[in-house]
């Protein structure tokens, strides 16, 4: 649990030195995905940051309990909060992410949080899952500006979901989960292998972090990398692949088909 938390200290620093110098005019610069701007982004960051922290403090029932439902909607939400500056926003993520940070050390990792209703999460995956988010959006303001997306060995986090989800990404399109033996092999940024699955299976997946983790956040097509996706199940898996939760989002359209 530690280490997690330490590693979102470490990522949420990052963040922040990407974003801290923008200009007014840097923060309305749009980003791909969501079709928001920078600011939008680390308000979208900032406000979960905030439920995190009240659901861990058993301020409200659950997520949606936050919120009205007429602020459920991302883009809505966005807009709430746009009348602050690039700076105002980033001085209140950095509030937001401090006090769930000192959250996060007082809890124990199996303590059970509530999220979605009736789906509560345990402390330890909460905190993987503010990491996981944090450096999705980051990798959608980097695009922004033109950056190449910088990838530690504390993206184990992603890929950890990636897997560990993929019976909710096959359900949310409308596949069912075979017993296909399958097996995920990836190096990380320090050269350490990081695999999870069957080695001996047909169907495997192989390639860097970086680039698994991109496509498992739905910021790049599997065709698009140099990862090595084998078996007609893989194929499907990388087609899928989803770390967060809602229902399934498309990634970007292949620009090459493999």
């Amino acid at each position: 649990m530690k280490d997690i938390i330490n590693d979102l200290v470490a990522e949420q620093v990052q963040v922040d030195t990407l974003v801290n110098k923008l200009t007014e005019e840097q923060w309305l610069i749009d980003v791909p995905v969501e079709k928001w701007d920078i600011k939008d982004a680390i308000i979208h960051i900032a406000f979960y940051d905030y439920c995190a922290n009240k659901l861990m403090r058993g301020g409200a029932e659950d997520l949606m309990a936050i919120t009205p439902e007429a602020e459920q909607d991302e883009y809505v939400r966005a807009t709430k909060f746009r009348y602050m500056s690039g700076k105002e926003v980033l001085a209140w993520w950095r509030e937001e992410r401090t006090q769930m940070t000192a959250t996060f050390y007082d809890m124990n990792p199996k303590d059970r949080i509530p999220w979605a209703p009736g789906m509560p999460m345990s402390a330890k995956s909460l905190a993987s899952a503010r990491l996981m988010e944090l450096w999705a959006h980051s990798v959608d303001i980097y695009d922004a500006l033109g950056l190449d997306p910088v990838v530690e060995d504390r993206i184990t986090s992603t890929l950890f979901l990636s897997w560990q989800a993929r019976p909710f990404a096959y359900r949310i399109n409308d596949f069912d989960l075979p017993d296909t033996p399958m097996y995920l092999e990836l190096q990380l940024p320090s050269g350490e292998i990081w695999t999870k699955g069957d080695p001996t299976a047909d169907n495997y997946i192989k390639g860097t972090a970086k680039e698994w983790a991109l496509v498992s956040i739905r910021r790049r097509h599997w065709m698009d990398t140099e990862l090595e996706v084998v078996g007609d199940e893989a194929r499907r898996y990388a087609s899928v692949v989803q770390c967060f939760a809602g229902p399934a989002e498309k990634a970007p359209e292949p620009k090459r088909q493999r």
